[in-house]
C-alpha cells in the first residue's frame, strides 16, 4: 500500500515555491508516494482545513512559475489553541504518513517542535526571501528577490534619478537582517542601509551629499524596511503588525526622504517595491536548486531519515545539496544576519566579502560605470 505525503507552503511568499513544490510532488510519483497537497500552509491541518489529492494533477508548468498554487499564510499550530491536537487528529484523518513543510523560521520552527516534541514525522525545506535561516548557503527565494531588486535599483538610478537629477531612495523588504537590501549594489545603489546597526543620521547625511555632487546630481539610497538611526525619524510607526501580530515596520523611506530634503535641499523620492520582490517567475539558478531541494527532500522520507532540514552548502566552490537536523537549525533561536565583514559601516556599502557571497546567485560584480554619466554632462554643459 503507498505511504502519504503531505506537502504545503507556510509563511510570506518566495519565487521558488511553485518549482520546490515540482520537486516534492514529481519525485513522491516516481518514488511510488501518494502525495497531498495541503492549503494555506499549517491551517491545512487544522479543524476546517482542506488537503487535496494531487496524483492526477498536471504539474509539469509550475516550475517556471512565481507564487504557490497550494497558497499560504503565517498560520503557526502552536499559536492557536489547541492547535497540536487538531494536527494530529487530521494526520489520522488523512492518513497522513509524512509532512514535508516548506517555509521560513516560523514554519519550520513549527515543524521543529512537531518533531521533536510530538514525534510528527516531518522534513523541511527553507524558503525566504529574507535568506534570514541559519544553516544554509541561501533560501529558495533569495536569489530571484535579490535579482529582481538589484535590477529595481538599476532602473531607478539610470533612468529616473539621472534624469530628474534626484534623490532615490528605494525600500528594501528583509525584516531584521540585510541580505536583501546589500543586493542592490548589483544596481549601483550609492548607499545602503542594513537593518542590523544603527546608522549616525550626520554621517548618512554626509555620504547622501557627497555620491550625489560626485555622480553629477543624481544619487540612489536603498533602506532596509527595519533600519535604525541614532535620532528619530519622525513619522515612522515602529509597531505595525500583520493580521498573524507578526510585527512589521513598513515605510522607512517616507520620513527619511523628508529629512533628506529638509537637511540637504535635494529634491528627493521614495520608492517602495514591496511584495513586487516576492512575486514573479524564480530565475534560473533558484528554480535549479528548489526543485533540487523538493527532490531531496523526498530522498530523506525514502531513506526514514526525518526531523531534517534540506539545506545548500558550498564546497569547492560548487553548491551542493545536503541536509541537517531541524533541532540544530533551530537551537540557538536567532535569525541569521548580515555578517560583520560583508559590510563597510563607515561607507555603507556591501564589502568584497559579501559579493563573493552573491557570485554563485547574481554572478560577478561589475561596478557601475559612471564615466558614462559623466561624459554625457560634460557634452551637455560644453554644448
Amino acid at each position: 500500500m503507498k505511504k502519504n505525503i503531505l506537502v504545503f507552503t507556510g509563511g510570506g511568499l518566495a519565487p521558488a515555491l511553485n518549482p520546490t513544490l515540482f520537486g516534492v510532488i514529481n519525485k513522491a510519483k516516481k518514488n511510488g508516494f501518494k502525495i497531498l497537497g495541503g492549503l494555506f500552509g499549517w491551517a491545512c491541518l487544522l479543524d476546517g482545513g482542506k488537503v487535496i489529492d494531487l496524483e492526477n494533477i498536471g504539474i509539469s508548468s509550475i516550475k517556471k512559475v512565481g507564487g504557490t498554487f497550494l497558497r499560504s499564510s503565517r498560520t503557526n499550530p502552536f499559536n492557536i489553541e489547541g492547535g497540536v491536537e487538531q494536527i494530529k487528529k487530521n494526520i489520522k484523518k488523512y492518513n497522513i504518513d509524512y509532512i514535508i513543510a516548506i517555509g521560513g523560521d516560523d514554519t519550520l520552527g513549527a515543524a521543529n517542535k512537531l518533531f521533536n516534541q510530538e514525534k510528527i514525522p516531518i522534513i523541511g525545506i527553507p524558503k525566504t526571501i529574507d535568506n534570514d535561516l541559519p544553516e544554509t548557503y541561501w533560501t529558495p527565494g533569495f536569489p530571484s528577490a535579490a535579482y529582481y531588486f538589484s535590477n529595481y535599483v538599476e532602473q531607478i538610478r539610470e533612468d529616473a534619478a539621472y534624469a530628474l537629477s534626484r534623490i532615490y531612495i528605494v525600500e528594501s523588504m528583509g525584516r531584521s537582517s540585510g541580505w536583501l537590501a546589500s543586493s542592490g549594489i548589483y544596481g549601483g545603489a550609492d548607499i545602503i542601509i542594513p537593518p542590523e546597526k544603527e546608522i549616525k543620521v550626520e554621517n548618512l547625511l554626509r555620504l547622501t551629499e557627497l555620491r550625489y555632487k560626485e555622480n553629477g546630481n543624481f544619487a540612489l539610497i536603498v533602506v532596509a524596511e527595519e533600519a535604525k538611526f541614532d535620532q528619530k525619524v519622525q513619522g515612522f510607526d515602529q509597531d505595525q503588525s500583520d493580521s498573524f501580530k507578526v510585527k512589521r515596520s513598513y515605510f522607512i523611506s517616507l520620513p527619511l526622504q523628508k529629512l533628506i530634503k529638509e537637511k540637504l535641499g535635494i529634491n528627493t523620492k521614495a520608492v517602495v517595491p514591496g511584495n513586487y520582490l516576492e512575486s514573479g517567475k524564480p530565475t534560473k539558478v533558484d528554480r535549479k536548486y528548489a526543485i533540487k531541494m523538493g527532490q531531496a527532500a523526498v530522498e530523506l522520507i525514502r531513506k526514514k531519515k526525518l526531523g531534517q532540514m534540506i539545506k545548500l552548502q558550498k564546497e569547492n566552490n560548487k553548491i551542493k545539496i545536503s541536509s541537517i537536523e531541524l533541532k540544530n537549525v533551530f537551537a540557538n533561536n536567532e535569525e541569521r544576519l548580515l555578517e560583520e565583514n560583508m559590510f563597510d559601516w563607515e561607507n555603507l556599502k556591501p564589502t568584497q566579502k559579501y559579493l563573493d557571497y552573491m557570485q554563485p546567485i547574481l554572478g560577478t560584480y561589475q561596478p557601475q560605470k559612471e564615466q558614462l554619466y559623466n561624459k554625457l554632462l560634460d557634452k551637455i554643459k560644453n554644448s
